[in-house]
């Protein structure tokens, strides 16, 4: 990839749809612009509802995007796909041999096209990532078969799969701003790679983003993801509860990161503390039982959660996970922290997410041109045909011509009547002293010569 290679990014979730556009460089991703608009009732659940709300925002984005930019046109994107219709399947294949056979890349390959032939989707969904967990031989786990004999070798893979029906609604709201899909990838895993550390992801961990409307749940061990699932739960909840005390959205958005769960502050305007902690503890022990009920149903045990996301901004949430969660180790990282440029004067708060990050981090496809600006070219001077154009429908142009200097002439000397006959005067007095003279040098001649 060459420095002039732009990258661009698009989420789009249940609140907003988010982009940026930034380039690769020698020290990383430098983000160029960034922009962000409310997305209220187009998407539902991370998956679109109204092809032409959500085109219309995207468009916005696009417009947005390119107006920070310099001659920048953008003609496709990289995306994040997530929502309520996201889960995995797990499935395996398995290859026995009559005699002890060493693994080769080959029979690993096979398996995997194996895998993507006998692989059962369910009616409606489309698989759209598939994530190798492990080969075991002869029932024994081994990080890298290839090279190792045996009889029998089982290969297991994480299939990712949504709702196909919410693919095509995706793909149409992109067409109709004339962006090309560049590649899409899951949220989850793009959220994971960053928020979760490295030796969390080797011991066990799970990362719970609470967003809106939805609470999405990925876990890790040995460094693979190995379980995907989406609550039809998120923080949403807890707002439409506020707001049927009669207060408005943007009022409970407010209790709930200012004043939060248990808050020393007392009464926030009309409704009283009791009433604001009730409603909170009631939404997040809904929320919180069923992040640990998927835990528990899990192969992969695991005893450290990793919350974020927009929810997990509620404050105080802490006491909640000691009231629900006490035999986890819980930590929060609401604001990840990202390694990246950006210009001078691109505002990334409230933009820019994990999602996002990974994103511009994956893309090598140019999804930009660059326009060239217009050249102002001076006008030539045209000839005009000869004979009569009067039957000739097209437009002639005129041709002005340019202006000329005037020519400066020579100033006459004036005649003045009273100085003519002067000078005819003087005119006959020079011819007078000519012939004089002419004639006294003849005669002086002639002396000489008589001498």
């Amino acid at each position: 990839m060459t420095k002039t290679d732009y990258i661009t990014a698009i989420e789009i979730s249940s609140s907003k749809i988010s982009g940026t556009v930034g380039v690769n460089t020698y020290e990383g991703v430098k983000i160029l612009a960034a922009a962000s608009t409310p997305l209220e009732g187009a998407v539902y659940k991370g998956v679109v509802r109204n092809v032409d709300e959500t085109s219309n925002a995207l468009n916005h984005i696009i417009n947005s995007l390119e107006e920070k930019l310099d001659n920048i046109s953008i003609k496709r994107a990289y995306i994040s796909l997530a929502g309520l219709t996201m889960h995995s399947i797990s499935s395996k294949v398995v290859r026995e041999f009559d005699n002890y056979t060493k693994i080769t890349p080959e029979i690993i390959n096979a398996m995997v096209e194996e895998n993507d032939i006998t692989f059962s989707t369910p009616a409606g969904y489309k698989r759209v990532e598939v994530i190798t967990q492990e080969y075991k031989l002869e029932g024994k786990p081994e990080k890298n078969p290839i090279g190792a004999p045996t009889k029998q070798i089982e290969g297991n893979y994480l299939n990712i799969v949504i709702k196909e029906q919410y693919l095509e609604q995706l793909n149409e709201s992109f067409k109709q701003v004339n962006i090309d899909i560049a590649d899409s990838f899951c949220a989850a895993r793009m959220d994971a790679e960053i928020i979760i550390p490295a030796d969390a992801k080797r011991n066990g961990c799970a990362l719970v983003n609470i967003g809106s409307e939805t609470t999405t749940i990925v876990i890790y061990k040995n460094d693979i993801m190995r379980k995907l699932v989406v609550l039809p739960l998120g923080s949403n909840n807890i707002t439409m509860d506020l707001c049927s005390t009669q207060i408005s959205m943007s009022e409970a958005e407010e209790i709930k990161i200012i004043q939060g769960y248990k808050s020393s502050n007392g009464n926030f305007g009309s409704i009283d503390s009791d009433t604001v902690n009730s409603i909170i503890n009631a939404r997040m022990n809904e929320i919180l039982h069923n992040v640990k009920y998927q835990l528990e149903q899990s192969k992969e045990s695991t005893g450290h959660i990793i919350f974020t996301g927009g929810g997990s901004k509620l404050k105080n949430l802490e006491l909640l996970l000691e009231e629900y969660l006490p035999n986890f180790k819980c930590e929060i990282i609401s604001e990840p922290q990202f390694s990246l440029l950006s210009n001078n004067g691109v505002n990334l708060s409230g933009i820019f997410t994990t999602a996002l990050c990974s994103l511009m981090k994956r893309g090598n496809e140019n999804c930009c041109e660059e326009q060239k600006p217009a050249v102002y070219i001076p006008p030539v001077e045209q000839t005009l045909p000869f004979g009569d154009d009067t039957d000739n429908n097209e437009e002639t142009v005129e041709i002005q011509e340019p202006a000329k200097e005037e020519t400066k002439k020579e100033k006459k000397p004036n005649k003045d009547k009273q100085d003519t006959l002067w000078g005819k005067i003087k005119k006959t007095v020079a011819q007078g002293t000519f012939e004089f003279m002419k004639q006294v040098t003849e005669d002086e001649g002639d002396n000489n010569n008589d001498d």
